[in-house]
């Protein structure tokens, strides 16, 4: 008779480090080759004229080019997804991973009937009301002590950069949908299993705020990022922190942009 297979706990820091921050090195890893890959395939293309169209397009360029990106290294993360939001438990090995993501959209995502619509529309409220506020109040502090400005200042013109249309597309579905996805799905689902509900919070939040790369972006992304586990953990569904993150971004994208 053969011995079970059996896997050692994770007991000691490290290794709850290493499996609450896998997904997201992996995120940073694939999204970063991603980038480089596309920046240098796309203008390569036999297409006449691509190179110098890319050239004058650069930063609408740029923020497709972070977005597919983003989508790429996300699909990495659809198993853990699966297994640590989707409610299944484990992952069906005879159905690919994009089909159980999609029959979750249709049903998971709305927590399956049990939460009234109406909460998805207070969630949309306070997430735009709460990026009007946080926006404000940051962009007077960093004003006041110039604090990482000009980079900030690079990435917002790189944002702004795009049509209205698209930047609704970018930032007002594809980027909250792969955000949530990493740090929401993943990396806070397995904070839980480990730590307390406070500090799986603000954990999760300092992570997201760091993710964002500059110190205004920090500020806000930390304070979003524990509206947004809150709400996550107020409305019992994956698609609550979702619409929150496409509110305060759709508000934001189109306050600035008109």
């Amino acid at each position: 008779m053969s011995k079970l297979k059996t896997t050692q706990k994770r007991t000691s820091t490290l290794q709850k480090a290493a499996y609450i921050l896998r997904p997201f090195l992996v995120y940073m890893v694939v999204k970063t080759a991603a980038m480089i890959v596309l920046a240098v395939l796309i203008p390569a293309l036999p297409v006449q004229g691509i190179s110098e169209w890319v050239e004058y397009h650069a930063r609408q360029m740029n923020a497709i080019i972070n977005a597919v990106a983003s989508i790429i290294a996300a699909s990495f993360l659809l198993s853990d997804f699966l297994i640590e939001a989707a409610v299944y438990g484990e992952v069906d090995i005879d159905t690919g991973k994009i089909r159980q993501f999609l029959r979750f959209l249709r049903s998971g995502f709305w927590g399956y009937g049990k939460v009234k619509p109406g909460a998805f529309v207070c969630v949309a409220f306070v997430g735009a009301i709460s990026a009007f506020a946080f926006n404000f109040v940051i962009t007077f502090l960093t004003g006041v002590f110039h604090a990482d400005s000009a980079k900030y200042e690079q990435v917002e013109t790189i944002q702004y950069s795009v049509p209205l249309w698209l930047g609704l597309i970018l930032y007002g579905l594809i980027s909250p949908m792969v955000e949530e996805l990493v740090f929401r799905g993943v990396i806070y689902n397995r904070m839980k299993r480990f730590y307390s509900l406070s500090y799986c919070v603000v954990l999760s939040a300092l992570l997201f705020g760091i993710f964002h790369a500059n110190l205004p972006q920090f500020l806000y992304g930390t304070c979003m990022g524990i509206l947004l586990a809150l709400c996550y953990e107020k409305v019992p569904c994956f698609g609550a922190p979702v619409i929150f993150h496409m509110a305060a971004n759709i508000a934001v994208f189109i306050a600035a942009a008109i």
